[in-house]
């Protein structure tokens, strides 16, 4: 029997996970870029056993992060390797686990924490000027516009042209649509743009003034990476923003590191229903699409359907609106506007009857419920002809 002392116990029951060696593609971009022997042993590394992985850019030009792989383990809630190897072999692209359980590192210790002596001191200082260097050219930052700048951020002259042209950025509806963003001089609403080093956009986002505080709408990028320097820039400035990066205003929000769905709503100066009017605006009648704020009613935009009323949905890309008129039956219940021709008006019970609850009676010349005509204080009766008649007292 083999007796244990204190290290080999530790030694014996720790077990050493390995998982894919993977990394961004914003730093796969970086490398194939540079010019050194140093960024072909990154690429022959990819995918080979590692204790850590994703290896993403850092917050200055000399560094990178990496995840390790017990913290991968403790993410995806699994030792087996096959299994997590199956998360990460896909995840080139620059998902949110990127940005998360991160240890930042300089480029240059963690080509020795890789390699070893593989390569020279040269040769490393030379791979991390250019890595510096390319950095360098990619710097952004962010700004707040404002009223009729906010214009300038959907003018597509003004976005980088670098990239994919499939992008968010340049596919967007609303893009030169200036007749529409007219609309955002007139809410309190300003616009996040970020823009690289020559003053071109890429990326924006509406940032809305909420009874819930300020809060990050959908944001359109022109690569993918960037994303996450919006929700980076959320986070450090206490804003709400969109647990899920899509249109729409059933997706939960993140707000104080909790995620959920609640109700929120934007105050306007002015009640909806005149913003269309001729002497409102130069532009008439032109609404923008909305992503999260849909629906319209007096001098409120919101993420919910309002309960009675009329309201405008503001999702048409063309300018135009949804009208909604609420109608509700004699119970008091709402009907969907798909469900109105299903429906009978009732002049004597003043409200819409379905038409499987009630029956046209030739007598009292209108449409009447089975509950009003079986109430023996209405004063109907069933015929033998299986009609209904008022009795006549």
């Amino acid at each position: 029997m083999k007796i244990l002392n204190f290290f080999d116990f530790i030694f014996e029951n720790f077990k050493r996970i390995e998982v894919p060696f993977q990394f961004c593609g914003e730093f796969d971009l970086v490398l194939k870029e540079i010019d050194s022997p140093i960024s072909k042993s990154f690429f022959e590394l990819r995918l080979k056993g590692s204790d850590i992985s994703l290896i993403n850019i850092g917050e200055q030009n000399d560094t990178a992060s990496f995840t390790t792989s017990t913290k991968l383990s403790r993410h995806f809630k699994t030792e087996d390797e096959k299994s997590l190897s199956t998360f990460i072999k896909p995840l080139k692209y620059n998902t949110e686990i990127y940005n998360k359980d991160r240890t930042s590192i300089k480029i240059g210790r963690l080509i020795r924490k890789l390699f070893g002596t593989k390569f020279s001191d040269s040769q490393i200082e030379n791979f991390v000027n250019q890595y510096k260097s390319i950095l360098d050219s990619k710097i952004t930052n962010f700004e707040l516009w404002e009223g009729q700048k906010i214009q300038e951020g959907y003018k597509s002259r003004n976005y980088t042209f670098e990239g994919s042209s499939s992008n968010p950025l340049m596919n967007s509806c609303m893009n030169d649509e200036h007749t529409l963003i007219e609309f955002y001089r007139y809410v309190p609403v300003s616009l996040l743009v970020l823009l690289n080093k020559d003053g071109h956009i890429q990326g924006r986002a509406l940032v809305w003034q909420t009874d819930k505080g300020l809060f990050m709408d959908r944001v359109y990028t022109a690569f993918d990476t960037d994303y996450y320097k919006f929700i980076n820039w959320a986070k450090k400035n206490n804003v709400i923003y969109k647990s899920e990066n899509k249109s729409g205003c059933l997706t939960s929000y993140v707000k104080d590191n909790t995620i959920s769905w609640f109700k929120m709503s934007v105050e306007l100066k002015f009640e909806i229903e005149k913003y269309n009017q001729d002497d409102f605006t130069e532009y008439p009648n032109d609404f923008p699409y909305m992503d999260t704020f849909i629906y319209g009613q007096k001098n409120k935009l919101s993420n919910y359907e309002p309960l009675d009323g009329r309201y405008y949905i503001l999702t048409e890309t063309d300018g135009t609106y949804v009208e909604i008129d609420p109608q509700f039956d004699i119970y008091g219940e709402r009907i969907d506007n798909d469900e109105l021709d299903n429906y009978e008006w009732s002049n004597t019970q003043k409200g819409w009857i379905h038409k499987r609850s009630g029956t046209y009676v030739i007598s009292a010349l209108d449409f009447l419920s089975y509950d009003y005509l079986k109430d023996p204080k209405n004063g109907f009766t069933l015929s033998d002809k299986n009609d209904w008649i008022k009795i006549e007292k």
